[in-house]
């Protein structure tokens, strides 16, 4: 036995504690009272008993217990070498096979090489060997846990199959090394079988397996791989004779050594040709292609751009959905009798952009209904008096999601006239100082009406000058968004429900402030049209591999202002495969298939119509540049000779005590007798004659 800290034997002194603690227990004497003893001699009284231990028991539960607690704080271990610590077979070994399944791996052969190496390495295992296949692209799965059994791990390799994600090495390296730190062979093994794709690095990783691990990388990579792909698509919407009308520009990439001559570039929408141009690559290079335009009249238009063919067909091809762009309907409510000046800057400022992102109307307060306020995603209250009798509608509409920009000025007031919604008080009107304006002093740019402006030379609000402001007073719970120089609240925001209201308070209209005239004014306005309307640009592709939240494209209201949701949705896959989200679980959709996911809303609150979703491979997958052997053990691990090393025969002195950890048992069995004594003292300290006499 070999102890990791020897100097605490020193700590063995201790078991003289017990021997003494029981040779000068003395007996206590009565004196007694006796005449003169003058004339009597004096005889010394000597107890051999006095001076030998009498009870054996206890004086053995005390030392063992010291002996104990002293080889515990030792760390005491039997030495080992690798091969002995395998107490079950001392050659086992664990072998760890994590298999590339990424989309670059369909690249000619690839795959098949690859499924045949791994293969090999199974066929390879001995008596005892046991081996792990691990399944990765962008993520990491143990497909088959530690076994033996070779027929299953070959069928398991048959079954797999190749992906549309991208490659991220580091999840399988940390899986494998989580795998091998629990393992109790003796001997460790890690195999990667990849095409060694350079772009799967993030950044050097430095797994640190156990000590002993062999690590080997397998390369199926081709040498100087020719490759031409679609890596994106880009549109240019514009409006002719109200039909909305899209130019699409592609941009194909040649990743290859060799120049590739008149290549194919073919539009389809909705399975139908288009559109087909041509275009010379020369090597390392990405051409844009621009097609003709084409009409977009309807919802979830299916489009697909191919550039040529080659032994890498799943970059060859690119697919997006598009949708006729749908403006946000906004109401700005203003006064009965109020003039065109002051809704004028609202309402120019919502119609900038193209296509147009707002569908703005202007409605006196005395032609505001609540089916009108249903029907708009965002209410804009310019320095208004609500009627009382649309409070209930107001909250409501809230509730269910929609959102209120009231600008209060010297009108405004409570919206829905039980201060539920306003987000606060209002404090009287100000005045900014003779001679001097007020000005923004604080603004939450975390927020999502300010975060645009939250980089440098994105916004200047330091500008902007206040002659006349009405502070607001926010209630607790309230968010305030920004403060005047002063102190005091310039805008707030109260969240009921699904929905938020927002209140400004000054004027839109150049009477109180110069804000409408500064260049944040109309980024700032569209700013808080999208929060409040809660409107998501919904991308025209995705990557493999992502996961999608379709809540918010699931959850349709039905007409006539009812609170009914759809909670639940199909998805059908590209391949066929279907699947309910929804219900009591997230409504997430996991894009592993190249191609278009259908989402069919379930429930009687759904309108019926189903959405697509666009998937497209990772283009990182189409950069086949790889690395070598020693490279990319090097990044897996941070030295590159750890390549077909063998495992050391012997094992670190704190390696071997960390696997047996004596020490806890030692010290588990030492407070157990500790216990034990103190029972045993105890109930003898009751009876007489206790210990020596």
């Amino acid at each position: 036995m070999t102890f990791l800290t020897p100097l605490f034997l020193l700590g063995l002194a201790a078991l003289a504690v017990p021997v003494l603690v029981h040779l000068i227990q003395r007996e206590r004497k009565t004196p007694v009272e006796f005449p003169s003893l003058m004339f009597l001699r004096r005889v010394p009284y000597q107890s051999v008993q006095r001076r030998r231990i009498n009870n054996w028991p206890l004086f053995l539960l005390r030392s063992a217990a010291v002996l104990l607690i002293v080889l515990a704080f030792s760390r005491p271990f039997f030495s080992q070498t690798a091969v002995q610590a395998s107490i079950a077979n001392a050659d086992a070994r664990d072998v760890v096979v994590l298999l590339d399944r990424s989309a670059s791996m369909g690249y000619g052969d690839h795959w098949q090489r690859a499924k045949d190496e791994a293969k090999k390495i199974i066929d390879e295992l001995g008596n005892g060997d046991q081996a792990t296949l691990v399944l990765f692209d962008r993520s990491a799965e143990e497909n088959v846990r530690a076994t033996g059994d070779k027929t299953r791990l070959r069928a398991a390799v048959d079954a797999a199959e190749l992906s549309a994600a991208g490659s991220r090495y580091a999840p399988a390296l940390r899986l494998a090394q989580s795998l091998l730190s629990r393992s109790t062979l003796g001997r460790k093994e890690a195999v990667v079988v990849s095409d060694m794709q350079r772009t799967g690095w993030d950044r050097p990783e430095q797994i640190l397996f156990p000590e002993g691990t062999t690590f080997t990388p397998v390369s199926v990579a081709a040498t100087d791989p020719a490759n031409v792909s679609v890596t994106s698509v880009m549109f240019n919407r514009t409006r002719f004779a109200n039909d909305e009308r899209v130019i699409v520009t592609a941009a194909i990439a040649n990743r290859g050594p060799k120049p590739v001559e008149n290549v194919p570039v073919v539009l389809e929408i909705d399975g139908l040709e288009v559109a087909t141009s041509r275009t010379t690559l020369t090597p390392r290079v990405t051409n844009a292609v621009v097609f003709p335009a084409f009409t977009l009249a309807q919802s979830f238009v299916r489009g697909r751009v191919k550039a040529g063919t080659d032994s890498l067909a799943a970059d060859n091809v690119f697919q997006f959905v598009l949708s006729p762009a749908r403006p946000t309907p906004v109401i700005i409510a203003v006064r009965d009798g109020a003039g065109a000046a002051e809704s004028l800057y609202l309402a120019a400022a919502l119609d900038v952009g193209s296509p147009r992102q707002f569908d703005v109307q202007v409605v006196p307060m005395s032609k505001l209904t609540a089916p009108a306020i249903f029907r708009a995603s965002v209410l804009i209250v310019s320095d208004a008096t609500m009627p009382r009798t649309l409070g209930p509608a107001l909250k409501k509409f809230v509730e269910r999601g929609g959102g209120i920009f009231t600008i209060v000025g010297s009108r405004g007031g409570s919206l829905d006239g039980e201060g539920a919604l306003l987000p606060g008080t209002l404090a009287d009107l100000k005045d900014a100082a003779s001679g001097r304006a007020e000005t923004l002093g604080v603004i939450d740019f975390s927020h999502g009406v300010f975060e645009l402006f939250k980089t440098p030379k994105s916004g200047d609000f330091s500008g902007v000058r206040f002659f006349r402001y009405r502070p607001i007073s926010p209630a607790a719970g309230d968010l305030v968004l920004a403060r005047f120089a002063d102190g005091s609240v310039a805008m707030a925001e109260r969240r009921v429900g699904a929905g938020k209201v927002i209140a400004f308070g000054s004027t839109l209209d150049s009477s109180w402030n110069d804000l409408v005239l500064k260049p944040v004014f109309v980024p700032m306005l569209h700013q808080v049209a999208r929060y409040l309307g809660q409107v998501q640009v919904h991308s025209a592709w995705q990557s493999a591999g992502q996961v999608v939240d379709v809540s918010q494209r699931v959850a349709v209201l039905t007409a006539g202002g009812t609170d009914e949701r759809v909670t639940s949705a199909l998805v059908v896959a590209p391949g066929g495969d279907r699947q309910t989200v929804g219900g009591q679980a997230e409504m997430s959709v996991e894009l592993r298939e190249q191609g278009f996911y259908e989402v069919r809303p379930q429930g009687a609150a759904s309108s019926g119509r189903p959405f697509t979703l666009a998937v497209n491979i990772d283009p990182s997958e189409s950069d086949l540049a790889s690395m070598d052997a020693q490279e990319f053990t090097a990044g897996a691990t941070g030295k590159a000779s750890l390549v077909g090393t063998s495992v050391p025969t012997d094992i670190k002195p704190a390696e071997s005590e960390r696997r047996q950890s004596i020490w806890w048992f030692l010290l588990l069995v030492g407070f157990f007798l500790l216990v034990a004594e103190s029972i045993i003292a105890n109930r003898l300290s009751q009876k007489p004659a206790f210990g020596i006499r």
